[in-house]
C-alpha cells in the first residue's frame, strides 16, 4: 500500500511541477510576442510615412485584399511589407517606410498552379 501511495505523490508532484514548466513556456511566448509588437510599433513611429499610407499605395500598386502586413527594418530601411490576394493568386507589395516608394512587388502564382492541378484531374 505504501508502494501506490508513493507513486500517486510522486507522479502528483511531477504533475505539478510539468504544469509549472508549460505555464512559464506560454508566458515566455507571451513576452516574445509582445516584444515583436512593441518593436513594430516602434519602427512605424520612426517611418515618415503610415501604415494606412503605405497600405494605400500597396493596393494602388496591386488591386486586391490585404491579408497580411508586417513592418521591419531591412538594410537600415524601414520596409512595410503586404500580401495582398487577387484574382491570379498572392502578391506581396513592399513600402519603403520613409519614401513611399514600392521597392519589390512579387507575385506568388502557387495558388494558381494547385486550382489548375485540382480542376484538370
Amino acid at each position: 500500500m505504501k508502494f501506490k501511495k508513493t507513486l500517486i505523490v510522486g507522479g502528483t508532484a511531477l504533475g505539478l511541477a510539468g504544469g509549472a514548466f508549460l505555464y512559464q513556456g506560454t508566458d515566455g511566448m507571451e513576452n516574445v510576442l509582445a516584444s515583436a509588437n512593441n518593436n513594430e510599433s516602434k519602427l512605424i513611429e520612426e517611418a515618415k510615412i503610415s501604415e494606412a499610407e503605405a497600405e494605400k499605395i500597396a493596393t494602388e500598386e496591386v488591386a486586391g485584399k490585404v491579408t497580411e502586413k508586417d513592418v521591419e527594418k531591412e538594410n537600415g530601411t524601414i520596409v512595410y511589407e503586404f500580401d495582398i490576394k487577387t484574382d491570379a493568386g498572392e502578391t506581396e507589395v513592399e513600402i519603403d517606410g520613409m519614401s513611399g516608394e514600392v521597392l519589390q512587388v512579387e507575385v506568388d502564382d502557387e495558388v494558381d498552379n494547385q486550382d489548375e492541378t485540382k480542376s484538370s484531374q
